[in-house]
């Protein structure tokens, strides 16, 4: 892995898919200028190890986005057009059966009367040059209430779905089809973070997102579907969730630029920047904006009212290095687990306690339980990371540490 050193920021792979990506991207008016500009950025010449570019393409789960590139100019080597079709044509035909499986269970739910919108997939997907090229790999529905969970899961049953019987998560439920495709079912906008106050502000965000759910057309079908300063505070807490475990990839940041390079109302907008001034998330925005306007193309003048360019080039791109590393979701460092946020052996004894509250959610209401719970979630960590993940503790608390020096210049869920 390439590391920051001075301003040789990133390998020519990297910078050549930045700039590909940009152009993939990029929705905007075109023109004469526009379509040679984007002939031009749709160019792998300067990339000497394309097999490189190409495997990192696959670790951030966009290789589908360059099929762009079989259709320009460039001759480009059969062995690299023939990944990136076959690629392409799996995630379309992937994306399709998502799509209408989603629709069809939103209106199943909606039919039963429960409060529920679509998120993630195919309506992120909404936006992109071709939004089928949007890899997806399962159906999220964001619910509202007790009561959209219990005739969710009737509908589950009742389509003959089967419930994961180890439930990982507690910001959603997961089932899954005879095919093998998972649908998640969220009753959080994210795992609960460790600080009770914010889980606060972010379940009251969630009671008003209910209350402005709207509908939307999205490649010939209808679906439920959250209001743009709704949907996009959605995006931005997804991004933070992973990234306080194991980290996120260019996927969402292109989630990100393709949302914001179309026109949206003002009033959205600054719903958006309430949201994230009440949740302390203003440094994390200013971050994840910074880093698509300078590597994918986000148009500076589209997100005018809540991007003030505040981080230096230092920053922002250790930032950048750091997703380029993870991997999508994560999953090219084994060491990957959660970030410190706060120094100092206290900062590890907060994050151990509160992944000990996530294993055992309810037992950890109890106080007098807490010594057992330490030592079972001590004892899992230990042995999952050995058995499972075959990586040394030490490893992963010293990655955790290292990641958390980065998280300090954000100023997570401080408030101005």
């Amino acid at each position: 892995m390439s590391k920051v050193n001075g301003h040789g920021l990133f390998t020519p792979e990297e910078k050549c898919l930045f700039r590909v990506l940009s152009a993939a991207l990029w929705t905007g008016a075109t023109d004469k200028t526009t379509d040679e500009t984007r002939s031009v950025a749709l160019r792998v010449d300067d990339a000497p190890d394309k097999d490189r570019l190409l495997t990192m393409a696959q670790e951030h789960a966009v290789l589908s986005l360059l099929y762009p590139l079989l259709e320009g100019e460039e001759q480009i080597p059969d062995p690299l057009a023939a990944c990136i079709r076959n690629e392409s044509i799996r995630t379309v035909q992937q994306n399709y059966r998502l799509m209408f499986l989603s629709h069809y269970l939103a209106e199943q739910m909606e039919k039963r009367g429960a409060a529920v919108a679509v998120i993630k997939g195919v309506i992120a997907s909404d936006g992109y040059p071709v939004p089928e090229l949007r890899k997806s790999g399962d159906v999220d529905l964001l619910l509202f209430g007790g009561k959209a969970l219990e005739e969710a899961e009737r509908v589950m049953e009742e389509t003959g779905f089967k419930k994961d019987g180890q439930q990982h998560s507690a910001h959603h439920h997961t089932w899954r089809t005879p095919e093998g495709i998972d649908i998640e079912l969220h009753v959080m906008l994210a795992e609960p973070f460790d600080d009770r106050e914010i889980n606060a502000v972010l379940e009251r965000q969630m009671d008003r997102m209910s209350s402005r759910v709207c509908r939307k057309s999205v490649m010939g079908l209808e679906f439920p579907v959250l209001a743009d300063g709704d949907h996009a505070y959605y995006l931005l807490i997804h991004m933070l969730h992973h990234f306080l475990r194991a980290g996120f990839g260019l996927k969402l940041l292109c989630d990100w630029t393709v949302f914001w390079n179309l026109p949206r109302q003002e009033d959205e907008v600054r719903r958006y920047i309430e949201q994230v001034k009440e949740t302390g998330l203003t440094g994390f925005s200013e971050m994840v904006t910074c880093l698509c306007t300078h590597y994918l193309g986000l148009k500076k003048e589209h997100v005018r009212l809540f991007f003030a360019g505040c981080y230096s080039r230092r920053e922002y791109g250790g930032f950048m290095r750091e997703i380029l590393d993870a991997g999508e979701f994560g999953m090219q460092e084994e060491s990957r687990m959660v970030v410190i946020r706060h120094g100092g052996i206290g900062g590890y004894m907060r994050e151990f306690h509160h992944q000990m509250c996530l294993n055992y959610p309810e037992k950890s209401k109890i106080p007098l339980l807490w010594p057992a719970l330490w030592i079972a979630a001590l004892g899992r960590f230990l042995i999952n990371n050995r058995k499972r993940r075959g990586v040394s503790a030490i490893r992963i608390l010293r990655k955790a540490g290292e990641r958390g020096r980065q998280v300090e210049k954000l100023d997570l869920f401080k408030k101005d």
